[in-house]
């Protein structure tokens, strides 16, 4: 089996993935005005940007720990 075989099946077993990436590409190549060097720098530039917001927002939490709400004691009543 060869690698387009292999893509093959695997497009058409996701084919609600498939329409989504052709769709994100047009939409990637209409942005990018067809220069498609600038669109993938830019495109990567995005990606790099996205990991270090994840990468820092957990280093925040780890620093950071939402603190949990101390249970209230029931009171009683007469």
């Amino acid at each position: 089996m060869t690698f387009f075989e292999k893509l093959g099946r695997v497009f058409m077993k996701n084919i609600v993935w498939t329409v989504v990436l052709i769709v994100a590409f047009i939409f990637f190549l209409y942005f990018a005005k067809g220069d498609l060097i600038g669109g993938i720098l830019t495109a990567v530039s995005a990606l790099v940007v996205y990991v270090a917001v994840v990468v820092l927002y957990q280093e925040y939490k780890k620093m950071f720990p939402a603190k949990k709400p101390v249970a209230k004691k029931a009171v009683k009543r007469k």
